[in-house]
Formats: C-alpha cells, sequence, structure tokens
C-alpha cells in the first residue's frame, strides 16, 4: 500500500509492508495477487477484489482467476476470503479464465466488471498478433451482488467484446476495465490489445450497453515519443475524479517494467 496527498497525487510513499502474498498451497493464488481494486463497504469493512495467478498451465494458456479479500480496519490488514475464486469459470466467455475487475455501485447492488477469457482460437490469416498463432478471445462480463461477496452473473455476456476485424488494428482484447459513474451515463477505460496494448474509452447510458468512442486504437491516448517509457505501449488505467478534474494513471512498456504515467483531464477544457 502506499498514499499520496488529495493535493499532490504523484507523491506517493510506501505504507507497511506486503499486504497479501502468494498462496503457493493453492492453485488459483499460486503466484499471487494482481489488479487489486478496493471497495469501502463501511467505514471498519474494506473489501478488495483482484486478479490471482494460479500455477502454470501446461498448455501456456493463463491461469488467472478473480478472487476476494476482506479486512475489517479499514484497510490496514486483510484476509483472504475462505471461498476463493468469487467468480466460477462456468460460461462460453468465461470458460478459460477471469481477472482484473472494477466494482461500482448500481442501486442497492454492486455491479462488478470483469475480464474474461472465453477461448483460444487461430490466428485469423494475415493478422498481426502479439500473442503467435493461437490468441486468447478477452472482454468484459459483468456480476452483481447485494454484499459483494456472493456474486450472479448477468447472462448478457460479453458486455464490451473485442472488436476483431472491425477494429483498427485487429482487435482479440478488451481487458482491466476501470468504470466511473457519470451524472449522465457511465465511462469506462479500458486497456484494447491488436498489436500492443493501448488505452480506450467505452460509453454507456445504463451501465450495460456500451460503445466503443474510438475506430482506432490509437485515437484516444496512443503512446509516448520514441525512446520513453511508454513508446511501445500504455495499459491498465486507473482513474480518480475530483471535482472537474481526472487523475489517471497507466503502465508504459511490460506492464509496468518500465514505469508508470500520470495524465490529468479536466471538464470543459
Amino acid at each position: 500500500m502506499a498514499e499520496s496527498p488529495v493535493d499532490r497525487p504523484n507523491d506517493w510513499k510506501p505504507v507497511g509492508g506486503v499486504l497479501l502474498a502468494a498462496q503457493p498451497d493453492t492453485d488459483h493464488n499460486f503466484g499471487g495477487p494482481s489488479f487489486p481494486f478496493v471497495v469501502r463497504v463501511d467505514a471498519r469493512k474494506w473489501l478488495m477484489v483482484f486478479c490471482s495467478w494460479g500455477k502454470p498451465r501446461p498448455d501456456g494458456k493463463l491461469p488467472n482467476a478473480t478472487n476476494l479479500a476482506i479486512s475489517d480496519d479499514a484497510g490496514l490488514t486483510w484476509r483472504y476470503h475462505d471461498a476463493n475464486p468469487i467468480i466460477p469459470m462456468n460460461r462460453p466467455w468465461d470458460g478459460e479464465a477471469t481477472g482484473s475487475v472494477s466494482v461500482v455501485r448500481a442501486g442497492d447492488r454492486w455491479r462488478m466488471y470483469y475480464t474474461a477469457i472465453g477461448k483460444y482460437y487461430a490466428r485469423p490469416e494475415g493478422v498481426q498478433t502479439g500473442h503467435g498463432d493461437r490468441i486468447p478471445r478477452i472482454g468484459v462480463a459483468v456480476a452483481e451482488s447485494r454484499d459483494g461477496v456472493r456474486w450472479e452473473k448477468h447472462e448478457s455476456g460479453l458486455v464490451l467484446a473485442p472488436r476483431e476485424f472491425t477494429g483498427n488494428p485487429y482487435e482479440y482484447i478488451n481487458s482491466k476495465p476501470f468504470v466511473l459513474r457519470e451524472p449522465d451515463g457511465w465511462r469506462m477505460w479500458f486497456s484494447s490489445f491488436g498489436t500492443a496494448y493501448r488505452i480506450q474509452e467505452a460509453w454507456s447510458e445504463d451501465g450495460l450497453t456500451w460503445q466503443h468512442q474510438c475506430p482506432k486504437a490509437d485515437d484516444y491516448l496512443g503512446i509516448g515519443a520514441a525512446g520513453t517509457f511508454d513508446d511501445h505501449q500504455r495499459s491498465y488505467a486507473v482513474v480518480v475524479r475530483r471535482a472537474d478534474d481526472y487523475h489517471l494513471w497507466y503502465t508504459g512498456n511490460g506492464f509496468g517494467k518500465t514505469g508508470m504515467g500520470y495524465a490529468r483531464g479536466r471538464i470543459g477544457g
């Protein structure tokens, strides 16, 4: 965990040590947790939904699952939920794996947008990819919960599916959603993949029917100048809105290996 003053949003300082570690005696969290998303239920009880790395699979497919940790002291200490993973892999759109999430309030329920891997398939002829000749189909699906612990999947399937040939370039991954409620609708930042990750945005009036906002992967945030830490890819956006300002953090080349970046946007400017 790290903290930063609100008026200095990139003055991050570590707080304490490791909060959650790998569970090498399990299949679902063998390699450890990643992509944490924290939800404040009340003053003391907080929930952390995260993507875990399971035991490496002999077929080379991603061993990810969606799990839960619970804090009873406002996020200072955490324990693993005793019934992980919390999202079973039992639908055509998530039968291979599930992963990173974004959780928001929707009426009297929590709504979880989660990364879902439904299948792997042969690379279409003439298409360039970053995963060789066998590629995953990854999109964003939805589940809902009254308590943040027990979840029911929305049966609509992927609410944000990769656009394949209608994307530019060929798009086979929409992942790592981050959703904000707005006065007139819902905004989702997500990572798309054709030949490298790019950050994009989608818009919805009801939180279930989503529209991509850019036809080309580079039209939204693009990449950095040659020689910079993010000159190949930008991905995994996290956004905080404060008044009319949007603060966006993201990973650069190598999923953060070369560093993290920051961008700021403002309503009306």
